[in-house]
């Protein structure tokens, strides 16, 4: 027979048990926990890209209070009077969201917000007293971000009479050489409005820039004479590789860390391609292709969309001092593929006139051959195959561009952003600068300058 004290022990059991059972019927937690946990937009078919707005809570120096807002702004033109937003807390008993006006509406997910109006939302915690307010700041992009802005920087560089002139940039700052009766100069600035002038040692007398290339951000070359190699690695001062099985025509572009050229082997006369891991020794590769310029042309190398690196090679003139209307392709210096037989779109541009690769497209600037006084502004938005005219709604050059032959067209500083930058670096960055440039009456030494406005936007 259980002892009194085994069944009073099997009896206090029973109650802590059955207690436990029935806590969660009979007792209710509260919290005294108001804090915000997250905001997000449901989808709405009539205004796209609601849905993607990302809701953060941050401390705003400003107004010296944490802030609900969406750090990267929806696209331009978004519609935010009528959003079916879901806030979620901590805890909550009551929420209310206030407007400009300080009046107070309960905050509930079934009804749509104007968010044109609402300031702020107040959350009361499970608890029925602690409350929390919050502001909140729905940012949609105030420019349209596919809009180019142009402007001029100033009038003139230099004042004198120019014989060639080229600008690039390279190692953070714009050169602008520059050569004349009086000698060679080189310009430097890193807005394109101060400049500081040098004078250039090592060059012959009225040197030719057109076909200098930048090589690993360390070194500059340069041929002359269509015999000479150049190289420099400030600019200034410039020095000779001489080589006596080859003379150099022109050199093509950088491309997977190799400088390329066109060469002219001395033993039988040839024209081929040469490629360099430094720009000292050459390999010689095969012969050029049948039209394959050899001087005057327009090239670029740059990384399609899939992060593959190409070069791109337009018109020219050809072993036989014949214009040409060629566009060649490659993806490695030796294979090569001639867009201009399948598309004939670029047929009336002038030669050398410079190419550009931004915002995923190519751009090229010139004169119209067949009317010189128009400028000849085309992209290309399947990397060199086929080009048209850029969208006047959004990119156009301003009616005062006189038209010429430009050899300075360039991007300054194109890089990502970071969270680190300052609005002033983001402002400087992903600039088209172009400069200079000819016509019948001489040469410019102008400075202009434009961006695309999502350019300016720290996330892409």
């Amino acid at each position: 027979m259980p002892s009194p004290y085994l069944k009073l022990s099997i009896f206090c059991v029973a109650i802590i048990f059955l207690n436990s059972c029935l806590g969660d019927d009979y007792v209710t937690d509260t919290s005294n926990n108001p804090c915000f946990v997250s905001l997000s937009f449901l989808k709405n078919n009539s205004v796209p890209n609601l849905e993607n707005a990302v809701f953060t809570l941050v401390f705003d120096e400003t107004i010296h209070d944490s802030i609900i807002v969406n750090l990267d702004s929806l696209p331009y033109q978004t519609r935010i009077d009528s959003v079916y937003a879901v806030f979620s807390f901590k805890s909550s008993s009551a929420c209310y969201l206030i407007f400009d006006n300080d009046s107070l509406v309960t905050y509930s997910s079934g009804n749509p917000i104007d968010f044109t109006k609402v300031s702020q939302i107040k959350n009361i915690a499970s608890d029925g007293v602690t409350e929390r307010t919050y502001y909140i700041k729905v940012n949609v992009h105030q420019v349209d971000p596919e809009l180019y802005v142009w402007k001029k920087l100033i009038d003139n560089v230099y004042s004198f009479t120019a014989q060639d002139q080229k600008a690039i940039y390279f190692k953070g700052k714009i050169y602008f050489f520059v050569s004349s009766n009086a000698g060679n100069f080189l310009y430097n600035s890193t807005n394109g409005t101060s400049w500081t002038e040098y004078t250039i040692n090592g060059l012959p007398p009225l040197a030719t820039f057109q076909d200098i290339q930048i090589f690993n951000d360390t070194t500059l070359f340069l041929t002359q004479n269509n015999s000479n190699l150049y190289f420099s690695t400030d600019g200034i001062n410039w020095s000779l590789y001489q080589y006596a099985d080859f003379q150099f025509s022109s050199l093509l572009f950088v491309m997977n860390n190799q400088l390329w050229a066109i060469v002219n082997t001395i033993n039988d006369g040839k024209y081929r391609s040469a490629s360099s891991n430094d720009g000292s020794y050459w390999q010689l590769n095969n012969e050029i292709p049948a039209n394959f310029p050899i001087s005057n042309f327009t090239s670029i190398s740059f990384y399609s969309r899939t992060k593959t690196p190409k070069a791109l090679v337009i018109n020219g003139t050809s072993v036989d001092n014949q214009p040409l209307g060629t566009r060649w392709s490659t993806e490695n210096g030796s294979y090569w593929v001639d867009f201009s037989i399948e598309d004939k779109s670029l047929d009336s541009l002038d030669q050398g006139a410079p190419v550009i690769f931004y915002d995923d497209k190519l751009f090229i600037l010139g004169r119209n051959k067949e009317k010189t006084e128009k400028n000849y502004f085309r992209q290309s938005i399947d990397e060199g195959l086929s080009w048209q005219i850029p969208d006047s709604n959004y990119n156009y050059l301003p009616e005062d561009f006189q038209a010429r032959h430009y050899s300075s067209f360039f991007v300054f500083n194109p890089r990502p952003y970071d969270k680190t930058d300052k609005k002033e670096q983001i402002e400087a960055s992903n600039r088209i600068y172009i400069i200079g440039g000819k016509n019948s009456s001489g040469w410019f030494s102008d400075v202009w300058t434009g961006k695309v406005n999502k350019k300016n936007f720290l996330i892409q």
